[in-house]
């Protein structure tokens, strides 16, 4: 399976589902990745595309994905609001910030300007 990354227009760069599309490409790309979303989120906002405010935010929407998929798995973590400790326990991340992604590109309308990041065949 190959990977494909997501797209996005001039006008969702920056933007809460961009930095999670971000996340999840480099969650596939490069499972090894500690923390995703920071590393993404550091890219976009070194790019002068996002706040770092932007990057709480799409720290907050994906741990809040995680727990409620995995609430047995919330209760296990110290802190469920950091994403670094929920990537050492997922075994499949990447749904997760999909998911996050989507919802963030619905809450902002963003649908039309992101195209998903997805496995082919």
């Amino acid at each position: 399976m190959e990977y494909i990354a997501h797209t996005a227009t001039a006008a969702a760069e920056g933007s809460v589902a961009h930095i999670l599309w971000a996340a999840a490409d480099l969650a596939a790309t490069n499972p090894e990745a500690a923390d995703p979303i920071h590393d993404a989120g550091l890219h976009i906002i070194a790019a002068g595309q996002a706040t770092a405010r932007r990057g709480t935010a799409a720290i907050e929407l994906a741990t809040m994905v995680a727990a409620d998929r995995h609430p047995r798995l919330a209760d296990t973590i110290a802190t469920t609001d950091d994403w670094a400790a929920w990537q050492q326990v997922l075994t499949e991340p990447w749904p997760i910030l999909a998911d996050a992604a989507g919802i963030a590109a619905r809450i902002a309308g963003l649908e039309g300007h992101i195209t998903p990041g997805r496995w082919t065949l």
